[in-house]
């Protein structure tokens, strides 16, 4: 027996200007990170360090209660504690988030890029995908390389690569609502 579910899509009228709007927030928050990567980085470990604050403090009372049920878990507690602590490091000195951050990314990208290059040898790929793995490994590699060893360096870097990421996500939310909106005009013509 075959079942069949037909789901009616309707446009709303007014959601092109949603796009649009998040198309400007988006384009103004890219505009911002690229004239002003420090100060983006700043604002950034702020947010950072207050998203951490709520998870960690979160993840402490988790730690004590499980369901309602008293139970200690010693690993939230710990992990609770670590990052209320960074947290507050970070309100002090944004500086060391960025840094903390940075580093981080690094890891990222190295243990990527290794990855990449170990998974460029495996068997069953052909010649382009094993060219294009090994590429993207060394890139990853490199990359994760330079923000371990320059991790100041890389900071502003990454602003910029964000604020450009940003632009251009902007700019697709801008194409997105004007196909939204002659869609929409089609189909109530």
């Amino acid at each position: 027996m075959t079942n069949i579910v037909v789901i009616e899509e309707t446009l709303l009228p007014g959601a092109w200007k949603t796009l649009l709007l998040k198309g400007i927030v988006l384009l103004v928050l890219g505009i911002f990170c690229l004239a002003f990567p420090f100060a983006a980085l700043n604002v950034s470990a702020y947010v950072i360090a207050i998203l951490l604050l709520f998870v960690s403090v979160a993840a402490l009372f988790s730690g004590f209660s499980a369901f309602g049920e008293p139970k200690a878990t010693w690993w939230m507690i710990l992990l609770g504690i670590i990052g209320i602590v960074i947290s507050l490091i970070s309100f002090v000195s944004p500086d060391t988030m960025i840094w903390i951050a940075t580093v981080f990314i690094g890891i990222i990208a190295l243990i990527s890029g290794v990855t990449d290059v170990i998974f460029a040898f495996s068997r069953g790929l052909s010649w382009g995908q094993r060219i294009l793995m090994l590429i993207l490994g060394i890139i990853g590699i490199i990359i994760g390389l330079f923000f371990l060893l320059f991790p100041t360096e890389g900071a502003p870097v990454l602003a910029l690569v964000l604020g450009i990421l940003l632009v251009i996500a902007g700019i697709v939310s801008f194409v997105q609502a004007y196909l939204y909106k002659k869609e929409y005009a089609e189909l109530t013509a």
